[in-house]
């Protein structure tokens, strides 16, 4: 690790040591504040993080022994930070997991409290209210669960930290797709510095802060549990000294001009996100608004996940270049959890690298500089290189071999914030963490993308590990075909798959199924498959396609010939026996392959008209007004016909998922004029009990519950996922028009 680090953090060793010497040496100053839509600013001082640390760490070790696993529990706040600090202080395993629904079932957590060996799990007082442990999986109600922010503080600053190595775990990053094996990221406190300190240089904080003559701000959206989030987000600004100014996802996705305005309010120098959420200002926020923002202040944008689109870089910069928003800004860069974070970054402020490369000629491996006006041009977008003392490698899929100058091939990464590898996983680590290249020295983390070097600069082309991308989403192919096969007793082996191009994808599922199946019942089965994917995946699907028995593509050795059956979709060559598509996605299989999604004429509900609290209606009348309203809503919306939307099966058998969900919310709002909580649809899952809801809300007989009924991170991060490359049309569906 480089020795020019600032001095507050030359001697830390492990976190716990990065906390102290901050709350020493600046007390009082604000390292978080915390933007909330109903409590306001909220804020938390260096000296403040490291009482409430240890004032549960203490209570943690009345619980657990150092080494032992936590699990946190939390919605968008501050409470997570103090939290995962109080694990660290403790010795304990943190196990940041993502927010549950409302008295919802939580597969999810229940994977990962299994896999992790969790024993306690920390949250808030209010979330515990929520949570109904009948309707849980027994780990996780059987998991201790304790509200840190009722711990007693008294005594706490005279209580001592554990002493700890840097190589002893501190959290363990639980990646997403897969919930029915969930892979938790080792990693350590020496992972994490070392990353800390890449990200430090990479960035050029020191530079920044110096111009400044105060230390840098940064403004994040991201959920705490994830990588970008936990260490971009909350740990780089207390690395240096900053401030980190935070809001939740659902701040973000509900009018995402309040990021911006985050950063012109703070004079930010720092902030960042997906792809996705730059389109996404492009898109909903309106240039009357762009013009009242002073965005000169943001140094460093940078944009951590695939893919980074040329496309997007070029129309941010443009849209916002009147708010001051400069070209060099955007920071595109490479990582993933299993580096611990940042793997490749440019070195400094300069404009991104826009290569243009032959795409016919990428298909096959090589590296084929092109002309821009090129028929066959595809741009890619450079991300820098590995920071110092990390290494990159491009090597051949096959042999393992170092490629040659311009050739694709696997990504491989070593340094100091390699993680220790995943959790319970001896013999996949072996094949991840361990691989060795002919020649070299030392051994290297299998990345699984694919990519080249050019002219010093790592490029990424695609993935090679057989992973379905929706929307910036990865989702494993294998678990949506066994949630599919098992939604039905008809349903036989099938195959999972995107359709579409890089900007525009959706899900298709294709099955056999039992011959001696009735063709009557068909459509029964194609609810049941939809309503199991939204359920366990919050995905919506699509296309289903049911083929006729042992017609599935599959090897010789049984294994599902994915790509292959994608491509027989495509080209009309499946013996198909029903096929259903979502009204929104109808078109030909060649306009999906391309991306083309026909525009879909805007509803004109047959009921409407606002009520307002007081309308001389009765609750019945006004629930039977809003059922009817609905019922018509999912017509259009899912493609049914009139009789088979009942008004007391759930949601998601017609297909509803996170995204359709803040839709339906968002246009009850304005058709009946009440406000309503995005995950409004969740906490009441029938057309029957949400009408009596809203009914109750417009005559006046309960308040809306905003401040219980959040949306939790988990479901952020699925709505943030689903708008990603939604059309214009589509984002105007979902939210509106900026105001």
């Amino acid at each position: 690790m480089a020795t020019d680090t600032l001095p507050s953090i030359r001697d830390a060793q492990t976190l716990v040591d990065l906390l102290q010497q901050q709350a020493a040496e600046f007390g009082d100053r604000n390292a978080y504040v915390f933007l909330d839509d109903h409590a306001g600013e909220l804020s938390l001082s260096f000296g403040e993080l490291d009482l409430t640390a240890r004032a549960i760490a203490r209570e943690l070790l009345t619980k657990l022994e150092p080494g032992d696993r936590a699990m946190l529990v939390y919605p968008s706040g501050l409470d997570f930070i103090a939290a995962f600090f109080g694990c660290l202080y403790a010795g304990v395993v943190a196990v940041p997991a993502t927010y549950p629904k409302p008295r919802r079932p939580l597969p999810r957590m229940a994977s990962i409290a299994r896999n992790s060996g969790a024993k306690v799990a920390l949250t808030t007082s209010q979330t515990l209210g929520t949570l109904d442990m009948a309707q849980q999986d027994a780990v996780v109600s059987q998991l201790e669960w304790l509200a840190s922010d009722e711990v007693d503080h008294r005594g706490a600053r005279d209580w001592q930290p554990q002493p700890q190595e840097p190589t002893a775990t501190a959290f363990l990053q639980y990646t997403s797709g897969s919930t029915s094996d969930p892979k938790g990221v080792v990693v350590s406190h020496g992972n994490l510095l070392a990353n800390l300190e890449a990200i430090r240089q990479a960035f050029r904080i020191d530079e920044d802060a110096a111009a400044l003559g105060e230390p840098v701000t940064g403004v994040f959206w991201l959920p705490a549990y994830h990588d970008m989030g936990l260490i971009g987000g909350i740990l780089t600004p207390l690395y240096v000294g900053g401030r980190s100014v935070l809001m939740s996802p659902t701040a973000f996705l509900q009018r995402p001009i309040r990021w911006l305005e985050a950063i012109d309010r703070f004079h930010a120098v720092i902030s960042g996100a997906p792809n996705f959420a730059y389109d996404y200002c492009v898109r909903r926020i309106d240039p009357r608004k762009r013009r009242a923002l002073r965005l000169d202040s943001w140094r460093l944008a940078f944009c951590g996940a695939e893919p980074i689109r040329a496309e997007t870089i070029r129309e941010f910069t443009a849209a916002f270049a009147e708010s001051g928003f400069r070209p060099d800004t955007f920071y595109p860069c490479y990582g993933l959890a299993e580096n611990t974070l940042l793997a490749a970054g440019p070195a400094g402020h300069r404009p991104p690298t826009i290569l243009g490369v032959d795409r016919v000629s990428l298909a096959s491996g090589r590296v084929v500089v092109a002309s821009g006006d090129s028929a066959t041009v595809q741009e890619l977008v450079g991300c820098g290189e590995p920071p110092e003392d990390h290494a990159i490698e491009i090597v051949d899929t096959l042999g393992g071999q170092l490629c040659a100058s311009d050739r694709v091939g696997e990504i491989l990464v070593a340094g100091p914030s390699v993680a220790q590898g995943y959790w319970q996983h001896g013999e996949l680590n072996d094949a991840i963490f361990g691989v060795t290249i002919p020649g070299r020295d030392g051994s290297y983390l299998r990345t699984g993308d694919l990519g080249f070097i050019h002219a010093g600069e790592l490029f990424i082309t695609g993935r090679a590990k057989d992973v379905i991308i929706i929307r910036g989403r990865n989702h494993y192919p294998q678990d949506i075909e066994a949630t599919a096969e098992s939604s039905h007793p008809s349903l036989l082996p099938g195959a999972a798959f995107a359709i579409g191009d890089e900007g525009d994808q959706w899900l298709a599922v294709v099955h056999q199924i039992d011959r001696q199946f009735p063709a009557a019942e068909y459509p029964s089965v194609v609810k049941a498959i939809r309503q199991a994917i939204a359920e366990q995946h919050e995905l919506e699907t699509s296309i289903v396609v049911l083929i006729r028995q042992s017609s599935l593509p599959i090897t010789s050795s049984g294994k599902v010939q994915r790509s292959l059956t994608r491509q027989q979709y495509l080209d009309g060559e499946l013996k198909i026996m029903h096929e259903s598509r979502l009204a929104e996605r109808n078109g030909s299989a060649n306009g999906a392959a391309n991306g083309s999604t026909p525009a879909k004429p805007k509803r004109q509900p047959a009921v409407g008209g606002t009520l307002q609290n007081g309308d001389a209606f009765s609750v019945d009348r006004v629930a039977e007004r809003i059922e009817l309203w609905m019922q018509e809503w999912l017509v259009d919306r899912a493609g049914l016909a009139a009789e088979d939307v009942s008004r007391d099966r759930p949601f998601a058998e017609f297909g509803v998922d996170s995204m359709t969900a803040v839709e339906l919310s968002h246009e009850l709002e304005e058709e009946f004029g009440v406000p309503l909580p995005p995950i409004v649809a969740w906490n009441y899952p029938t057309p029957a009990a949400l009408s009596r809801y809203l009914a109750e809300q417009t005559c006046g007989t309960h308040g809306v519950k905003a401040t219980t009924e959040i949306a939790g991170d988990s479901d952020v991060e699925a709505l943030l996922a689903e708008i990603e490359n939604l059309s214009d049309d589509e984002v105007q569906r979902l939210l509106g028009d900026e105001e």
